[in-house]
Parts: structure tokens; sequence; C-alpha cells
């Protein structure tokens, strides 16, 4: 008998292993791409902030576990926002979402060249790193395009080498090059880093951890959402966490904040620009008027040169040699290494392990380089399920959600995705990215703790696999104390955002005004309120119902239209993924004995079965073939069903003329009534051509056997 099982639109194919390996791959993003541009503001206190945005993180995961195990939803924050408050705070939390994933996804393409050019260093240079973060891009569209179980896997594989190479990394760092004392005398508050430095990073550091919500968003194509999907949510982020302040505080060790002192100029009050050059070591710049000078911060390029750019001193100008000077902090971690800065920490290693330096600095190049293509894969394929999901609820056109048949994504939406990260990557200027990233991350985070909080009023009888902890009572409800701090915590990360990134406030405002508009236009135009769910049709739990054959049998014999049905079994089994069993029945006379040679029959036989193999290995599908001799076909027919288990029978008959007659032949009878499993019948007119070919390409007096059969 047939399977049946609930039918998921875009499909469950995704076990516990997938998970943790998406889980672990796509938020592992954030120390593959933004801990060099923390480092940059944050200086001496990057561990500091990965922690303190780790904390924020690791509690919001806990809301995406409660939520996610409750209401299963290709959209993650998107369907949390719907269900507890209305479909246009849905959209708002989904396309804020699709607006950092394209940042991510775009810094991913810029990193790749810079990762492999560690090997190859012409990569890192224009044309070439644009040119091949433009192929980068492509490979993401297609590899996401090519569906869910080939992303997974290649995911987890990707997880498990970067997680060894991070993890070799950190030990290393803590035997050998570890100096805490020296990383907390780094700081000085209030000017390295500055106050302005910090509340800048600080969104930063939070969308770095975006893919929590690919994660949540994979709970719909989880084969087991309520166990696998909190394990996932609720391990992996204190792993990452962990392993993200360790090589943080290890980074500060090799590449430890400096300053560099520069003049300024008393009219503007700003510094004046300096001339650099580049070092004897790949990626380091020194002051042009004196090499021995390593140049600790950012450097920009200015004509035909290399400078350190004109800026506001951060700290006190002082006099020196009768010129007014300032001294500006910097780590070569935040600077020469901003565009990789795992590779820091290889270039860092001390001078005895020096002939582990180029191994590890191909296999960092390598591994990073295929981390980043994954998971940026799956960030873009968590774009496209937000995307599909905003266009099943109504509230994007059904166009833009658009599913393929083949392997099930939302083509569409990817493709479009695919388009806006490609407009993206024109400038080629990662700070202007940096600065863009986390203004989704906080609004959606601010909404899926929102949500639960919600939930708990609005739907206290919703099953819950997963609850989010330590509770207090509010109004005899449990509200999570966990949910209420990681939501005041996104908010005011969010105002943050707004406040100190001019850049990030204008572009962020203005693409929520812009999806703001398509949304409204969209529901006006289609007739749907903007704050409730449109009225429409409940499926039926049949139509929701998948039907799964692991084999499929079909008795042939000869005929056009056994031939025919041979094709629809072998169109069945590529849909189903299934076995075709295949039957011809020599039928022996009453008056012969059951071993009687009948030559001339059995070699027809093999011809039919011939032809059959033939049609399925056409189509690619496993096929069995049967020669049964038996006294009647429908009971031969029945009992082979019987012993190969197969779920379904495949038969052909055409339609009887006389009133008097059953429907149809005797042996079609037999099997509709006894079968074991489902009989699929295709009733065709009595005229059905019936000619056999396999008995005209055998002759006439094969012919004339195939004809005494058919009678």
């Amino acid at each position: 008998m047939a399977r049946r099982r609930r039918q998921e639109a875009l499909g469950r194919a995704v076990g516990v292993g997938g998970l943790f390996g998406t889980a672990y791959g796509d938020v592992a993003t954030s120390i593959y791409l933004v801990l060099g541009a923390i480092g940059l503001y944050a200086l001496g206190l990057t561990p500091f902030v990965v922690l303190l945005a780790g904390l924020v993180f690791i509690l919001t995961s806990w809301s995406y576990a409660e939520a996610s195990t409750a209401m299963p939803d290709a959209g993650g924050a998107t369907g949390f926002a719907r269900r507890a408050f209305d479909p246009m705070t849905g959209f708002c939390a989904g396309w804020a979402l699709l607006l950092d994933s394209a940042v991510l996804v775009a810094l991913a393409c810029l990193a790749v060249p810079q990762y492999l050019g560690a090997v190859w260093p012409q990569l890192q240079q224009w044309p070439h790193s644009v040119a091949v973060a433009g192929a980068v891009l492509l490979v993401i569209v297609a590899l996401t395009l090519g569906g869910v179980p080939e992303s997974i896997r290649l995911s987890s594989l990707a997880a498990v080498l970067g997680l060894s190479t991070l993890v070799l990394l950190l030990v290393i760092g803590l035997l050998v090059m570890l100096r805490p004392g020296d990383v907390w005398s780094q700081v000085d508050l209030g000017v390295a880093p500055s106050w302005a430095g910090l509340l800048w990073v600080l969104p930063l550091a939070l969308g770095a951890f975006l893919g929590i919500d690919t994660i949540a968003g994979r709970a719909e194509a989880a084969l087991r959402p309520e166990s696998d999907v909190p394990r996932a949510l609720t391990v992996v982020p204190a792993l990452v966490v962990a392993l993200a302040v360790g090589l943080a505080v290890v980074a500060l060790s090799v590449l430890p904040v400096e300053s560099n002192v520069v003049p300024v100029d008393p009219a503007t009050g700003l510094t004046q620009p300096v001339a650099v050059v580049p070092g004897e070591r790949q990626g380091v710049y020194v002051l042009a008027e004196d090499p021995e000078t390593t140049v600790y911060v950012p450097v920009r390029r200015a004509g035909g040169t290399w400078v350190i750019p004109a800026q506001r001193p951060p700290g006190a100008v002082t006099e020196e040699d009768g010129r007014p000077v300032t001294r500006l902090h910097g780590t070569l971690l935040g600077s020469d290494y901003l565009r990789d800065p795992v590779m820091g920490l290889v270039d860092g290693l001390p001078a005895e392990l020096a002939w582990l330096g180029t191994p590890l600095r191909v296999w960092v190049a390598v591994v990073i380089a295929l981390a980043l293509v994954l998971v940026a894969s799956a960030l873009m394929g968590s774009s496209g399920r937000i995307v599909y999901s905003l266009a099943r609820h109504r509230q994007l056109p059904a166009l833009l959600g658009r599913v393929g048949i083949t392997h099930m994504t939302p083509y569409v939406g990817i493709v479009l995705l695919g388009a806006f990260v490609g407009a993206l990557l024109l400038p080629r200027d990662r700070l202007l990215l940096f600065g863009l990233l986390g203004f989704g991350t906080a609004l959606a985070f601010t909404l899926t703790n929102l949500s639960v909080i919600a939930l708990r009023f609005k739907a206290p009888a919703l099953a819950r696999p997963f609850v989010v902890p330590f509770p207090i009572r509010v109004r005899g409800v449990p509200v999570p104390v966990p949910a209420i701090l990681a939501a005041a915590a996104c908010l005011a990360v969010w105002a943050v955002m707004v406040i100190a990134h001019p850049g990030g406030r204008a572009l962020g405002l203005g693409w929520m005004a812009a999806g703001l508009l398509l949304y409204v236009g969209y529901r006006r135009a289609a007739g749907h309120p903007l704050f409730r769910e449109p009225e429409e049709t409940v499926l039926p739990p049949a139509a929701m119902v998948n039907v799964d054959y692991e084999r499929v049998l079909v008795p042939v014999n000869g005929t056009h239209l056994s031939d025919e049905m041979m094709v629809l079994a072998c169109q069945l089994a590529t849909e189903k993924g299934a076995t075709v069993d295949v039957v011809y029945v020599v039928e022996v006379p009453m008056n012969l004995p059951m071993d009687a040679p009948m030559a001339r029959e059995r070699e027809r036989g093999r011809r039919v079965l011939d032809v059959a193999m033939a049609v399925a290995a056409e189509f690619g599908v496993e096929a069995w073939p049967h020669l049964i001799p038996a006294r009647r076909a429908g009971r031969a027919i029945v009992e082979t069903a019987e012993e190969w288990d197969c779920d379904v029978v495949v038969i052909g008959s055409p339609r009887k003329l006389r009133s008097d007659a059953r429907l149809v032949g005797a042996t079609v009878e037999y099997v509709m009534r006894n079968a074991p499993g489902e009989v699929l019948l295709n009733l065709v007119p009595h005229d059905y051509p019936m000619e056999s070919s396999v008995d005209q390409q055998a002759g006439p007096d094969a012919e004339g056997a195939g004809q005494a059969r058919r009678e």
C-alpha cells in the first residue's frame, strides 16, 4: 500500500546533521567576515563587543527555538510576527531581513577572492577581484536553485572543515600566542576605542548573527522540527560565541592595538593625509617617509598613491617638533586584515611555528573560501524562503514566490535577490556594506522576541515543544524574562543603528519605505486588508497528502496499450523514485502440464520484456523483469504483486461493448478485486489500437501467436 504523508510546499529534507551544519556555517560568518571590521572600531574591546552581542544572540536564539518549533515556517521571523501581530508587521520583519541577507551575501562574495589571494595574490587586485566576486555570486545562485539536499550536504561538510580549522587556530593561539594582560592594556576607553566607534560597531556585531533566522527558516524543511530545531538553536549559538570571543582575544594578542602619529591641520582641525607604501609583508603598509614604521590604521587610495586619510582626531592634539599632531589608534586586524581577518591569525604565527605557516595559509584560504560560498548559498536560500512565505501569505505578488517543480526552490525570489546582490557588489566599498549590516537583523530580532511574548497572551494553548526558560507571571501568563531582555537590547541596538549610521539610516529606511509601498500597493490592488489575513478557502486534509510509491508493478503483453502503461509506470516511478516490476505471464492451457516448454510463447515474452526494460532504461528507472508461467494471468499478477510487496499495479484495458458483459476483461477485473495494494486502471475506448510492434518485428509466425494470445 502506498504511504501517505502531509505534503510540504518546499519539502522536508533536512535532518539534525544538516541543521547543525547549517547553524554553525551560517553563524560562523561572523568570524570569517566581520571580525576585522569589529576590530577596526572596537580595538581592544573587540572580545567584549563580540561577547555582548553574543549574549543577546543566545537569548534571542531561545526565542527562535520556541517560535520555530511551535510554528515551523519558511519565513522565520516574518511568520512569527505575522502570527503574533498582523501581516504588515510580519512583512516588515521579512523585508528587513532581506536587506541584511543581501549585504552578507555581497560581503561573502567580496571576501572569497581576498582569502584565495593569500595563495594567488593577483586575485586581490582589480579587476580580478571583481570578476571572481561576480563568478562566486553566479555559483551561489546556481547552488541555491539546486535545492535543499545538495546545499545541506555541502554546508555540513564545510562546517566540519571550518570548525576544525578555527579550533586549531584557537588552540595554537591559546598555547603559544595568548597574552590576555596585554589585550586589556590596549584599552583606553573614549580614545581607543572612542565612544562613537563603539556605538558604530554594535549593530555590526549583532548583524553578524543573522544566520539564526536561516536556521529557523529551515524548520519547515526539517524532518523532526520539534526536537532537532531546539538542539541546533541552543547548542550551536553558545559554541560559536565562545569560539568567536576566544579568537578575538587571540587575534589581539597576535595583532595588538598600536598607534601612528599624524599631523593635524590647524585650519580645519582634521588630520593631514600621510603617504604610505606597501611593506615587505603582503597587505601591510609602512610610512613612505619612514619605511621602518608600520601603519596600523586603515589606508585609502588617493589619486595614484595610498594615504592615511584625513579624519577628526579621536584623542588629544599635542605639539611635536613645533607642529600639532595626534595619535590614531588601530590594529592590523581592522586595517590590513579587514578583508580576511582569519588570515591575520595565520600570518601572526610565531617564528618557531613558521614551518606551519605556508600549508596552513593554503588550507585556510581554500576552506574558508568554500565555507563562504556555501554560507552565502544558505543565506540566499533563506531569503528565497522568506519571499516564498510572504507570497504564500499574500504579502507579495504570487509570482515572486513561485516554486520550481524539480528542486522545490522559490527560483523567482532567489534570482531577483541575486540581481540585488550584484548591484551591491558594484561600489566595492566594504565599509559601506558593514555600515548597512545590522539594520534588518536588529529589527527582526526585536520582533521575534516580542512575538514570543505576545503569543504567550494571544495563544496560550499553542503547542510549544520548546519553551524559553525563566518566566515571570504577568496577569497569570508566564512571560519569559530572556525574551524581554533580548527585545529591549535589540531595540536599543536598532536605535543606535539609526542614530550612528547615517548611510545605514538612509538606505535602511529607504529600503523599508520601498517595501511598504510595494506591500500596500499589492494588497490594495488585490483587495486584501492591510492589517488582517485575507479570507481564503481551507484545503481539505486529503489535498495536503502526498502519495509515495516504492514499487510499481506493470503487466505487459506486447500490445500498444501495455507499452503505453509501461511508459506511464516509468513516469510515475521517475517522480516518486520508485522501482518498476514488469510482469509477462505465459498462460499454460489446462491440457498441458505447468512445466510445458511453450518455447514460442516464452521467446515472445522475453522479447516483450526486453522492450519494457529498454523503456525503463530510457527513463533511468530501476526495473525488474518477471517471466511467469501460470494458468490464469490475473492470479499470477496478483501473486507477483504480493511477493514483491508492490504498492500499486498500473494496468490498461479496452472498454467492453456489450451491455451484458463486464466493463473490463476477466484478467483486469481479477486484479482490481484481489490486488494487495492499489490499482491504477487506464480504461481506453473499445476500438483502441492493440497491434504489437514486437510481433511485427518477429515475423508472421510470432504475429499469429500474438494475435491468438490477444484473442
